[in-house]
């Protein structure tokens, strides 16, 4: 009776030591995984954020041939430039804006919002309805002496129809339904947030060098390192840099 007293009490053991060492291969597999991850996505929210500063700056460029190596009056400028456009439509080439209070010239390049809207902008695959008017026409062919049956946009081929030599004759008309797939931009705004790392809560920092080469580092430059769960580590060499728009994550 002693001796199997005894196998029990130690199958007892045994089994809570399988249960807890499992426990612990659960969480020595999770927790890495999570963390992972977790440096992944501050990684590329970082990447994300610094190539917008990076956009800004190539806007910025196109307005005064010139970066500017403070990030947020970057943002204002372009920003407010963008404004005016919106606000006139003949707002291109040489023009002049009121910023900081004082009048700055600068050349607004054809297109430049364009460029503008899908720098800051989500990318997203839509479907597009539109009705279109079909007119059904009869055109004699001269090398048959036959009379076709023709099909003609009432848009695309207005210069056939409407062409004082054209000896077709509409007969019928009809509306068809036409999908196709677009590509669709949901803006964001330039907000300061875009100037901070998500990482370490500090600012990105510009440097313009005498050869006028502009490169933006991340605050992460040296890596950076943060306890997890007390045994496990969240560590991060750096998100690092652009220079002269050239990623040096690429």
């Amino acid at each position: 009776m002693e001796e199997q007293a005894y196998n029990e009490k130690w199958s007892f053991v045994v089994k809570w030591i399988t249960v807890i060492l499992l426990v612990v291969l659960f969480f020595v597999i999770v927790i890495p995984w999570s963390i992972w991850n977790e440096e992944k996505y501050y990684q590329d929210l970082c990447h994300w954020k610094m190539t917008n500063l990076w956009h800004a700056q190539r806007l910025y460029h196109d307005l005064r041939k010139e970066y500017n190596p403070n990030l947020r009056e970057t943002l204002q400028f372009i920003d407010q430039v963008r404004d005016s456009v919106l606000a006139d439509s003949m707002y291109v080439r040489e023009q002049r804006i009121n910023f900081n209070n004082e009048w700055i010239k600068i050349f607004v390049p054809p297109y430049w919002h364009e460029d503008f809207d899908t720098s800051f902008a989500n990318s997203y695959s839509a479907q597009d309805t539109s009705e279109e008017i079909i007119y059904t026409a009869l055109v004699p062919n001269d090398q048959t002496g036959l009379i076709d049956t023709m099909y003609l946009n009432r848009i695309r081929d207005r210069w056939m129809y409407t062409d004082t030599l054209w000896d077709g004759r509409i007969i019928d008309t009809s509306v068809e339904m036409r999908i196709e797939r677009v590509m669709k931009y949901d803006r964001y705004n330039l907000v300061d947030s875009l100037l901070i790392c998500p990482l370490v809560k500090e600012m990105y920092t510009a440097t313009l060098s005498e050869d006028s080469l502009l490169t933006i580092y991340c605050p992460t430059r040296g890596g950076v390192e943060f306890r997890r769960y007390y045994f496990f580590a969240f560590s991060d060499t750096g998100h690092g840099h652009i220079q002269d728009g050239k990623r040096s994550w690429q």
